[in-house]
């Protein structure tokens, strides 16, 4: 009988083994009709019925802290002062107080200036061409003298100085203008005379008409607290719409001066970050929905690294930092890390979904997993940026500290946010999407290679990182403004032609300072402003100095006696015994504009030297500018030396082993020094978008060191070989290198045809990032660890001194970090 039969007893005990090994405590009569339990599989146990409970502490934070961030939104404040940038005062205890101060004082002087002799840097200026012959003809000259009036009467231009108020001294010594005032148009001798008088006034002539008298400059200075937002826009808009208004046949008009510009570049700067950010996202995520074949997925990778990002920004605001040009990044830098921890997250529960397990009990195991790794990376780049506080530009500190609040909230959404979506029904199941095994496969194949070649991998990667960063010490910090608006602006193109013109948009002072006894009508005085003229002239980038010198070196001495202090009080003060030299500063760079104030002040102590009791003062927005834009690039730059040892620290405590903590530092500078060469080698220079890259891609390459390395550990652990644990851990996390860097470089790559070539530039060089953090995780990381292993095993000192670390050592007993021993499902 069947029942009897041994071999079908010994099927059903086989079958009771297996069920035993399957997880079922009680398995089944075969024959039974109770079907409740068919999928007790390997991993398909049901959650406990507590198993949930993190998910509601998990909601509740993620409210908690959605209030907080809301309520900080609400505070943001956008500034766009160059003054934040450049303002630089650090603690007593760090330097001396005279050094402490110095800013503060040279930004007093140059209120002080433009409170006594007004604020050039209030000025916009309205470039006017005539296309076909110079402007003194009609109905065009009286057409300017109406645009002229109409700017006047906009409600925050304070005055408009334009060839038209320029006055001269007539017959019997009569105060007439250059150019007649008249209600209708000028015949052709007036005009005749007028454009003789104007090309022969030292006020004019190289100063607000051109030397062939085609172009023209209108000064409009706008009302004290009319150049800040809010109300700059709306006094460039004004200005912008007269200038719409106003037709003629043969002549334009060009808006640009500093406030313009900065209104410009900060609208360029917002509207492509919003274009091309928007374009990114958009291409990433149909990018990763490709890739993984699943929507679901995206979504679950892609939306807490966003809400992520609009936490980092609510911070901003709860804590008062303005948004700036370099605060403005860190939601990006937000969005980088996150989108890397959360691409791991959602690894690592897809292998225990495609086990069976379930997704409540995935989303937590992957907390405890990766987790911790996430948490070790944030902690890592947090300090790293919070390093930048010892800085010497103010707004850097507070970009450090920013950006180290920004990855925290980066991975608090990440963490709380990512396994609560994967766990929810809309993500049940296999529904979280598959891997993309061509991205694994290059990841294996890559590392493979890089383990059978260690030693010259290992070898080239040394000599390379050290041959790069001797390259890329070359690079230069530089700056212009016209690198920050649209190539083809008519703002930008304004500017250019305004520089080869007029000598350019911005300017400088010279404080003069005499001494008691000295006549501000004498011969000494004016001797000595004209030598401040010759130093001015004698420079590269300085030109068409404007004083008293200017005005009276055509006057006879009877009309120089003559003349009111009040007539000139923009160029003179005689009761503070001070007079001012005014000269155009062309858009040459901050490189070069530093070295030339340099040679000015030199020059300038010079003259003070053989002149008892005088003072030189060398002033103005483009003095600091030209100094401290250069100091907030090498404080950017230089900190990430800093960055890069504090991290190191932090690895080698984390991971109980100081060799690797060394050791991880070869793939980080790796990417550093390759973008510093290609700078260098393009002959490009550093400015403040640029050197951003720099800590977007520290960021991202110690991500990637930190999931890497926690995978490693996690397989030593079970006693296998550096070189095997590695194979294992590429499997675990090479997936997601691979498609992270893949995401993020086409997200910056939408950004490379961005029409500011700071922008554009920043797209390139975080391509070029993305791309060598990638090679430098699967290929040189690799071989560096196993060679490292093994001299520390030919070496019989060095391997008794090592033994028991955790990484090189012969069998680890313990996980390095905690949270981070059991293997990856």
């Amino acid at each position: 009988m069947a029942a009897n039969n041994p071999t079908n007893s010994s099927g059903r005990a086989i079958a009771h083994r297996l069920l035993l090994a399957s997880g079922c405590s009680n398995p089944m009569p075969v024959r039974s009709t109770d079907v409740s339990r068919l999928d007790c599989g390997p991993g398909r146990v049901p959650p406990p019925a507590n198993s949930g409970n993190w998910r509601r502490w998990s909601l509740l934070a993620v409210i908690v802290i959605s209030c907080f961030a809301g309520y900080g939104l609400s505070r943001i404040r956008i500034d766009d002062d160059l003054r934040s940038l450049l303002r630089s005062v650090r603690p007593a205890s760090l330097l001396g107080g005279a050094d402490a101060t110095r800013v503060d004082e040279e930004f007093a002087l140059v209120d002080a200036i433009g409170n006594r002799f007004g604020a050039p840097d209030r000025d916009c200026i309205i470039r006017v061409k005539c296309q076909q012959d110079d402007i003194f003809h009609e109905p065009g000259l009286s057409q300017l003298r109406v645009l002229v009036k109409n700017l006047q009467a906009l409600p925050d231009v304070d005055r408009v100085r334009s060839m038209f108020e320029v006055r001269r001294e007539g017959v019997a010594g009569a105060i007439l203008p250059v150019i007649p005032k008249t209600s209708g148009e000028l015949d052709a001798e007036s005009l005749r005379k007028s454009r003789t008088r104007a090309q022969e006034h030292p006020l004019v002539n190289g100063q607000l008409l051109s030397s062939d008298g085609t172009t023209a400059l209108f000064i409009v200075r706008l009302s004290a607290g009319a150049d800040q937002p809010p109300r700059l826009g709306q006094a460039v808009e004004a200005i912008e719409s007269t200038l719409t208004n106003f037709h003629a046949d043969d002549i334009t008009a060009q808006l640009t001066g500093l406030p313009a510009l900065r209104h410009q570049a900060a609208l360029a700067l917002r509207n492509d970050m919003l274009i091309f950010n928007s374009l990114g996202l958009t291409l990433a995520l149909i990018l990763s929905a490709v890739l993984a074949r699943s929507l679901r997925s995206t979504i679950v990778a892609c939306v807490p690294p966003a809400i992520g990002a609009v936490w980092a920004m609510g911070i901003l605001g709860l804590f008062g930092a303005p948004i700036n040009l370099l605060t403005s990044v860190v939601p990006s830098l937000a969005l980088v890390v996150g989108t890397c921890d959360s691409i791991h997250f959602i690894e690592d529960m897809r292998r225990s979904v495609r086990r069976g397990t379930h997704q409540i009990i995935a989303s937590s195991n992957a907390i405890k997993r990766v987790g911790t790794a996430c948490g070790l990376t944030s902690i890592v780049t947090a300090v790293g940026f919070a390093s930048l506080a010892a800085a010497r530009i103010e707004a850097v500190r507070t970009f450090g500290i920013a950006a180290a609040a920004g990855a925290l909230a980066s991975f608090a959404a990440v963490t709380l946010l990512t396994p609560l979506l994967a766990s929810t029904q809309f993500c049940q199941g296999l529904r979280l999407g598959r891997s993309w095994r061509l991205a694994s496969r290059i990841a294996g194949t890559l590392t493979a290679f890089s383990i059978r070649h260690a030693r010259p991998i290992a070898a080239v990667g040394l000599v390379g990182t050290l041959l790069l960063t001797a390259i890329g010490m070359q690079v230069d910090a530089d700056n212009r403004v016209v690198d920050s608006l649209p190539r083809q602006a008519a703002s930008s193109q304004a500017l250019i032609a305004v520089d080869e013109e007029f000598g350019g948009v911005m300017g400088v002072d010279v404080i003069v300072r005499w001494p008691e006894g000295v006549s501000w009508r004498s011969d000494e005085l004016l001797g000595t402003l004209n030598e401040v003229h010759a130093i001015l002239n004698a420079s590269d980038a300085t030109s068409r100095p404007l004083s008293l010198a200017s005005v009276t070196n055509s006057m006879p001495p009877r009309a120089r006696r003559r003349l009111s202090a009040d007539a000139v009080d923009e160029m003179i003060d005689p009761d503070a015994r001070m007079a001012i030299v005014r000269a155009r500063v062309r858009d040459a760079g901050s490189r070069q504009l530093e070295t030339v104030y340099g040679n000015i002040d030199k020059k300038l102590s010079a003259l003070a030297a053989t002149h008892d009791g005088w003072g030189f003062k060398l002033a103005g927005m483009s003095v600091i500018s030209a100094k401290n834009i250069r100091q907030l690039i090498t404080d950017l730059g230089g900190s990430l030396l800093l960055e890069v040892a504090v991290i190191a620290i932090i690895l080698a405590l984390a991971f109980r082993s100081p060799v690797a903590g060394i050791v991880s530092l070869i793939p980080n500078v790796f990417p550093l020094a390759v973008i510093a060469a290609v700078l260098v080698l393009t002959g490009r220079s550093l400015d403040p978008a640029t050197v951003i890259v720099f800590n977007v891609c520290l960021g991202l390459a110690v991500d990637d060191t930190v999931h890497v390395m926690a995978a490693l550990a996690r397989n030593r652990r079970e006693g296998v070989s550096v070189a095997s644990a590695m194979r294992r851990a590429i499997v675990e996390t090479g997936n997601p290198v691979v498609l992270g860097g893949l995401i993020l470089s086409v997200g910056f790559a939408a950004v490379t045809v961005s029409s500011v070539p700071s922008l554009a530039g920043f797209g390139r060089l975080a391509c070029a990032a993305v791309a060598a953090a990638t090679v430098a995780e699967l290929i040189l990381l690799p071989a560096v660890l196993v060679v490292t292993d093994d001299l520390l095993r030919r070496s019989a000192r060095l391997g008794r001194a090592w033994k028991h670390d955790p990484i090189f050592g012969p069998a680890p007993t313990s996980a390095p970090v905690s949270g981070m021993t059991a293997p990856s499902a």
